[in-house]
Order: structure tokens, then sequence, then C-alpha cells
């Protein structure tokens, strides 16, 4: 089984940013950037494997229902909710 660097790695370089997953995201329009939507912590999630940590990063990820509605919309059936799961492993580690 994959480490959650390798699983989010291998997720997220599939999303080629379509946005199909945007509209079903329940937190991205209160959030108030992209980054709180599927496009935008499926790009987060590879900063926090290159180490990256913020205050917004934090606060990116953990607003983020899991509700894997992102999920069914996207193309290139991209495990969304398990990257920001893991990004969220790796932030705690």
């Amino acid at each position: 089984m994959k480490n959650p660097i390798e699983r989010v790695v291998a997720e997220a370089s599939r999303c080629v940013y379509c946005g199909f997953c945007e509209p079903l995201c329940p937190t991205l329009r209160p959030g108030g950037h992209r980054g709180y939507g599927p496009r935008g912590r499926v790009n987060i999630a590879l900063l926090v494997v290159k180490g990256y940590r913020s205050e917004e990063v934090v606060k990116a990820l953990y607003t983020c229902l899991l509700c894997a509605a992102c999920n069914t919309a996207c193309p290139a059936r991209i495990d969304i909710a398990g990257v920001i799961r893991d990004a969220r492993t790796l932030l705690s580690g």
C-alpha cells in the first residue's frame, strides 16, 4: 500500500483542473476563494507534500466536509476526498 505522500501525488497529478467538481462543493462559495474548493484543495495537497505549511493551508484543508460529492463529477476519477484526508495526515505528522 502506498504512503500518504505517494497517494496524494498519484491522485492529484491526474487533475487537469477542469472545474467539473466545483459546482458540487458546498464549501467553495462560503470559503471565499478557490482554495476552498476541490481544485484548490488538490493543488494545496501537492504543496503540503512539498513541505509548505501555513494557517491558510490548514484552514482550506480542514474546512472540507469530506462529503466526496466532488468525486462523483471528476472525469479523471480522482479520489479528491482521499487526497484531502491524506494531506491532513501529512499536516498532523
